[in-house]
């Protein structure tokens, strides 16, 4: 008797998976004198030895090929008040731009810009890119990481920002 795979709805999909509680992570490279950043929320921490993270881009989105020609990327992990550099970042239709004149951004060992005032930021040599599905797997070897204690994070739950309160 052969079992056939159940079939799920991408609207259950995507409401399951809504429903995981996380930061807010800006991806960006800079790549031929143009710099482009994505809102993503697949991001995780991959190894210690060596030190690797990993985020998953869409294809279909020019993030994933000028990582891999610049062969590096950055994250920022956003802080409770920067929901607008969330949003700025999560439209479609950007162009690569040569600077963000209304986002304060610093670069350092690689050159991609990591966004000021955000709770981590980690600048990332690119390690592999692995097919997954309909997105690139873009791992990171972490070349600098910094984290400021004294704030709070951003987080997105069920299409919305969220703060953490104590229970």
């Amino acid at each position: 008797m052969s079992e056939s795979t159940p079939q799920v709805s991408p609207d259950d999909f995507k409401g399951a998976l809504g429903s995981w509680a996380a930061g807010v992570t800006i991806v960006t490279t800079k790549d031929s004198g143009q710099v482009y950043g994505l809102t993503v929320s697949s991001f995780a921490s991959l190894s210690v030895d060596p030190l690797l993270i990993l985020v998953c881009i869409q294809n279909s989105n020019r993030l994933a090929e000028m990582a891999q020609s610049s062969q590096h990327f950055g994250v920022s992990i956003l802080a409770q008040g920067q929901d607008e550099i969330s949003t700025f970042f999560a439209k479609s239709g950007r162009d690569p731009v040569p600077s963000y004149d209304h986002i304060e951004t610093a670069e350092w060992h690689t050159g991609s810009p990591l966004i000021s005032g955000a709770i981590a930021q980690l600048d990332c040599k690119l390690h592999e890119a692995v097919p997954g599905g309909d997105h690139t797997i873009l791992i990171g070897q972490v070349v600098g990481a910094t984290s400021d204690p004294s704030k709070e994070p951003l987080i997105y739950y069920r299409r919305g920002y969220r703060k953490l309160t104590d229970a």
